[in-house]
């Protein structure tokens, strides 16, 4: 992550300098948790010497920091922030050089960053208050778990139910048939050291999900990220398999029968990629792959099958539908099944951009994948309206990002209707979709909009285009829809008006937006007319016509 703080007036002079740096200055910039107020204080003595602290204000809590290494040289100005994550610690970075009345600063955060803001000496103002009211309404008469429930199972991630309102856990029982533990069976926060287990937020999801009949996927046992160095210490690879044995033998033994399935090992094969590494398993180069080898992919399913032999076992990875990462899934596949690997299905991670989602490539990676004898589930769905998009940990930018339009929320609808008619078309193939977060306040894409319900919990227009696939009839529901044509309303009328345009998807499933409109000629009351869609005709009606 990136800030720009600017602060006080044009100095030349050191002594000039640091006495226009020196007091409180105020700046906001957004996080993956919402949006953060910095009060920051500056001091600097007759010797030079400078120190620097702050509260920090977000929705929930005021944090206090004190930064470290604070140097100033004239027009420079450098410090660090230190943050500790369960045994894991992050070292942020701030430097700034003067530019005319303002310092520019540059937050860093590893390979993160993006952001800029300016800072004051008045506070800020407060953020604008979030309109409450969707974008589009949408009413539906049936949940998305019961209208695929013969299909695959639906379900969503997060580490339910600490720190989600009753509001949230209620959406998340309602709709989900499934759920994947976010972040809180990751080995670091699982396992933070050898001889320390932490299960209070693992026991506390199981118990969630075993009351409100949830079905459970583990998530996930052997990573290159989010795994403490001790596995790794001495660089013993007897000693690295021991502990890798013991994690998954703890793990999934205290969760046997009441897991589904695992992630038995995650992301495993290097991004990109050309036509050579195609040929080959590209595995990453990680702390698993120097100490173990190859071998321990091979090693983890079978540890994994002797802790609990009913759960089914996945393989999971993004961007394995596609180029020459899909290629070098397969040969990695082929050759832990050789190995007697006992893996049973694969995991398409499904990070997606609307607009950009490859459907053709989605649905030859899943028969792929089936042609040997393996099972597929789409783990961490979701699909952006604008930025980024991929599954890269810690690559990820967090930036303001405006209300999404009716125009993005049809693609959006569109996309995921197509994505859905084609795991439809292969449900003796697809055992889960789940969609990775709750709404579009509970995502890792936050500002991105990827998700069925926005962050106010309203449903979006995607998720009554996908019921109106799961109503259509089987036929129709094995061909991917193409998106529907753009309808033209033409009527008479004077000046500027605007329509209640509501149409509907299905018996399930209706929406209604305000659109508005140039008309010419006399204004009639309502208008009313019907279009092809890929699920058959939409009747819309539209009026009243009113001049705003």
């Amino acid at each position: 992550m990136s800030a720009t703080f600017t602060l006080g007036q044009e100095n030349t002079s050191p002594k000039q300098s640091s006495e226009s740096l020196t007091g409180t200055w105020h700046c906001q910039f957004d996080s993956p948790f919402g949006l953060q107020t910095y009060h920051l204080h500056i001091a600097i003595n007759d010797a030079g010497d400078a120190t620097a602290h702050a509260e920090v204000d977000t929705r929930d809590e005021v944090r206090k920091v004190e930064f470290v290494d604070v140097k100033v040289d004239n027009d420079s100005l450098s410090f660090a922030e230190v943050r500790q994550f369960g045994d894991r610690e992050f070292r942020i970075e701030y430097s700034g050089e003067r530019k005319g009345k303002d310092l520019a600063i540059t937050r860093s955060f590893g390979e993160r960053g993006g952001q800029e803001s300016l800072a004051t000496r008045e506070l800020p103002k407060p953020p604008p208050k979030e309109d409450p009211a969707p974008v589009v309404e949408v009413k539906i008469d049936c949940l998305i778990k019961d209208a695929f429930k013969d299909s695959f199972l639906v379900g969503m991630a997060g580490d339910l139910p600490s720190r989600y309102s009753e509001e949230e856990l209620k959406l998340a029982a309602e709709h989900f048939a499934a759920i994947t533990p976010e972040n809180c069976m990751k080995p670091e926060r699982v396992h933070p050291a050898e001889d320390r287990w932490d299960f209070e937020r693992t026991d506390a999801l199981v118990q969630w999900a075993e009351k409100n009949d949830m079905t459970i996927h583990g998530h996930t046992l052997v990573w290159h990220a989010q795994t403490p160095n001790w596995f790794f210490e001495e660089r013993d690879p007897e000693t690295v398999k021991r502990r890798m044995q013991q994690h998954i033998e703890t793990l999934v033994g205290r969760y046997k029968g009441k897991l589904q399935s695992w992630d038995v090992v995650n992301e495993a094969i290097n991004d990109g990629g050309n036509s050579e590494t195609a040929k080959t398993e590209n595995l990453r180069n990680s702390n698993w792959l120097q100490t173990l080898g190859p071998e321990f992919l091979t090693l983890a399913f079978k540890f994994a099958r002797q802790a609990d032999p009913d759960a089914v076992l996945y393989y999971n990875d993004y961007n394995i539908e596609s180029g020459p990462k899909h290629a070098s899934s397969m040969v990695l596949l082929e050759r832990l099944l050789a190995d007697g690997a006992p893996i049973d299905a694969v995991g398409i991670q499904g990070h997606w951009r609307s607009g950009r989602v490859p459907f053709e490539d989605i649905e030859k990676a899943i028969t792929d994948y089936a042609s040997l004898g393996l099972k597929v589930s789409i783990t961490e769905l979701d699909v952006t309206i604008r930025g980024e998009s991929g599954g890269q940990f810690g690559r990820r930018r967090f930036r303001n990002s405006a209300p999404p339009t009716v125009d993005d929320l049809n693609a959006q609808a569109d996309d995921y209707a197509r994505l859905f008619a084609i795991f439809k078309k292969h449900e003796d193939v697809i055992e889960r979709v789940t969609f990775w977060g709750l709404n579009d306040r509970r995502t890792w894409r936050r500002g991105q909009h990827p998700l069925l319900f926005d962050g106010n919990n309203n449903v979006k227009p995607a998720y009554a285009s996908i019921l109106a696939l799961a109503d259509s009839d089987d036929d129709a529901a094995k061909r991917a829809p193409e998106p529907p044509k753009n309808v033209r309303i033409e009527d008479g009328g004077q000046g500027d008006y605007s329509a209640t345009v509501a149409f509907r998807f299905d018996r399930h499933a209706a929406v209604s937006t305000i659109i508005p409109m140039d008309l010419q000629g006399r204004a009639k009351s309502h208008h009313f007319l019907a279009t092809s869609s890929p699920f058959g005709f939409l009747t819309w009606r539209t009026g009243p016509f009113a001049v705003p």
